[in-house]
């Protein structure tokens, strides 16, 4: 496929190497865990895709690594995968089949590549910056939001109570006039979002493994990423918005005051 760089590819193979871990592992969640004070749970299939995943990377490439499982390879400036090997631990726990491998490449603040791959059904999601969006080899872009649709949203929180806290006013002000949705995973829900399967993501608490290759796929394909004030995410908050041009104006709108 002539549309991946080098450093596409490096992904690609490093997530292709954990999905294949992940796939292989499903339907034996007998080891999950909970994972420190985060509450968040863990596996063993975690830590092997993990594995797999670092011996791609470390053997194709000299950046820095940033993992959920592992923290940072090395403190240290530049450029850095950032790296989610199971991103819906929760989902693969329960044998529900929504989750994915992410690695998202930042330098400082800048989303510059992501690769996202859905172990089951093997769909795989890629995007650079100024370069378009790839779903298993093809390029996508937001579809025309027919005009009589109730726009569908997906709302996520992190696992502490203020973020649950605004999870609740997000539902209580959007329900009506949206379809809330929420699937568990955000990789897979900023990729459908991408995709336009839905229109819109809004999240306070994720991790940066959780988003960084997610907002390069979705912006890439047309979507806005914002803070809840409307402003360019500098890094020092979860408060996310990515969303189709023709809702975000709105949400952020709705949602602006709950930023604090």
């Amino acid at each position: 496929m002539n549309n991946l760089t080098p450093e596409l590819t490096i992904a690609l193979e490093a997530a292709r190497a954990g999905a294949e871990v992940i796939r292989q592992k499903f339907g034996d969640s007998s080891n999950a865990r909970i994972k420190g004070e985060a509450q968040g749970l863990v596996t063993d299939t975690d830590l092997a895709a993990e594995r797999a995943i670092f011996e791609v990377l470390k053997r194709n490439s000299s950046y820095n690594i940033l993992s959920e499982e592992s923290g940072w390879l090395r403190k240290e400036p530049g450029r850095k995968w950032v790296v989610d090997p199971l991103d819906g631990t929760t989902n693969f726990a329960r044998n529900i089949s929504l989750f994915a491998v992410s690695i998202g490449l930042m330098e400082n603040n800048d989303f510059l590549a992501g690769v996202i791959v859905d172990p089951i059904s093997q769909n795989e999601y890629y995007a650079t910056k100024g370069g378009g969006t790839f779903c298993n080899g093809q390029k996508i872009s937001l579809p025309v939001l027919p005009a009589d649709f109730k726009p569908g949203i997906f709302l996520n929180h992190g696992y502490g109570e203020p973020d649950r806290t605004k999870f609740r006013e997000l539902v209580n002000r959007l329900a009506i006039s949206h379809d809330i949705l929420k699937l568990g995973t955000t990789a897979l829900e900023l990729c459908y979002v991408a995709s336009g399967s839905s229109d819109g993501f809004i999240c306070s608490g994720d991790s940066l493994w959780d988003f960084a290759a997610g907002v390069v796929i979705a912006t890439e394909s047309g979507c806005k990423f914002t803070d809840w004030q409307g402003n360019q995410w500098n890094g020092n908050n979860s408060f996310l918005v990515v969303a189709r041009p023709e809702i975000h104006v709105t949400l952020v709108e709705r949602i602006r005051d709950l930023q604090y």
